[in-house]
């Protein structure tokens, strides 16, 4: 779906072209016609090897003194008209957003910008707010300043672990940042304590009992340009991580919790709304908002909902559709090798898990690959050879680690 006719004028950046998400932002806009520079501080990052990739760019590192102007540089050379920024790529250009942000298809506001990459700032101003609708549908939460306030907490209600985090936007030094779990309420306390030398505010929850489930959704000056839902039917581990294998799917309470909280940050831009979902009690709670593409995007492109393409053609030419694009077409797509790889393993490591449900995990691994309905993240229309090179450096490091155990 071309929506844009001159789009092919405009240069755009890619940063980080060895993630997941940002590979399929090269895939979407390549194919629709824009000129795409893909970077990544590897030689052999996917996203740069891609067929829709105009050029591939291997820059310095992020912390590098040499990134800065490798990115001016780039930027004038090459006549980059947008960037879509990483969170890397955002930490990196920090003391320098103002000079870059003209190109960036999100808000233009600082502190919202890196606001937004911090769960504690998130948590704070859902729970700050006068809409009660904001504290719903989020696990017991409390943002701790001081020591004195957990004597105050009535944690009753409150179901082990728990979870301290802290993170660079309220870090007394650096991007530090922290993510802690505690069995119980007395180690829990033990860790605020600590975390509270080192950050001003820091963030203290309950656990949530579920599946990932997210809203995918891009936004631009308020408006809803494109909007999917997914659930995770495997992660990485099996106990909760990284989505491996998905579907999508749409569930309506869960997308109008989503907007609300889109429209109450003020967030414009790519975002995954991320939930834990409990089929069994029907009910979920908020978890974190990622505010850039996300991991699984390449199940949208795939199903031809090119979320990148519809953004960037709405902020060069305001092109947007009568109403938001929904994918409503059901489709399952997997990241196999490490991802779907990782969630195999972590059951048959598991001694909680019984044998026989390790035993088709094993099996489910191999038939996953044959079966006709599951798509490949990897495996895309015109770019398949990503798929073989991603293949082939999992097996040569598997190698590698089975060598270096038997040495």
């Amino acid at each position: 779906m071309n929506m844009s006719a001159t789009a092919w004028k405009q240069a755009v950046l890619v940063p980080q072209a060895d993630s997941m998400g940002a590979i399929a932002v090269v895939r979407s806009l390549g194919q629709h016609g824009y000129q795409v520079h893909a970077a990544s501080v590897k030689a052999d990052a996917l996203g740069c090897l891609s067929s829709f990739a105009t050029k591939g760019h291997q820059c310095p590192a992020y912390d590098s003194a040499d990134y800065l102007p490798w990115l001016r540089a780039t930027i004038r050379t090459y006549q980059i008209a947008a960037i879509i920024p990483s969170e890397g790529f955002l930490l990196a250009i920090k003391h320098h957003f103002a000079e870059f942000a003209p190109l960036m298809p999100i808000p233009q506001d600082e502190q919202l910008v890196y606001g937004c990459l911090s769960k504690v700032y998130v948590f704070d101003l859902f729970m700050k707010s006068a809409d009660e609708r904001l504290k719903q549908h989020i696990s017991q939460t409390a943002i701790i300043t001081e020591a004195a306030q957990l004597d105050e907490l009535d944690t009753s209600n409150w179901t082990a672990p728990f979870f301290v985090k802290g993170d660079g936007f309220y870090s007394k030094q650096g991007d530090t940042a922290l993510v802690a779990k505690a069995r119980d309420w007395d180690a829990a306390r033990q860790k605020v304590v600590a975390a509270l030398a080192d950050f001003d505010k820091v963030l203290l929850q309950d656990c949530s009992h579920g599946v990932k489930a997210t809203v995918n959704l891009v936004m631009q000056d308020g408006h809803i340009l494109a909007e999917s839902m997914a659930v995770a039917s495997h992660e990485n581990p099996h106990t909760g991580g990284l989505t491996a294998l998905r579907q999508s799917w749409w569930h309506q309470p869960m997308y109008d919790d989503a907007v609300l909280r889109m429209r109450a940050l003020g967030w414009n831009g790519p975002a995954m709304v991320e939930y834990k979902w409990d089929a069994a009690t029907q009910s979920f709670d908020f978890i974190e908002l990622n505010s850039r593409y996300w991991a699984a995007l390449n199940l949208d492109i795939l199903a031809g909902l090119h979320f990148p393409a519809i953004h960037l053609d709405y902020f060069f030419n305001k092109t947007k559709p009568a109403q938001a694009i929904r994918l409503t077409r059901i489709i399952r797509a997997r990241h196999a090798l490490p991802a779907d790889f990782g969630y195999m393993l972590s059951k048959l490591r598991d001694p909680q898990v019984a044998t026989p449900a390790k035993l088709k995990s094993l099996l489910g691994f191999f038939l996953y690959f044959l079966h006709p309905g599951i798509y490949s993240d990897l495996n895309y229309p015109g770019d398949r050879k990503l798929a073989w090179l991603n293949t082939k450096a999992f097996m040569m490091e598997l190698i590698r680690s089975c060598l270096n155990k038997l040495s």
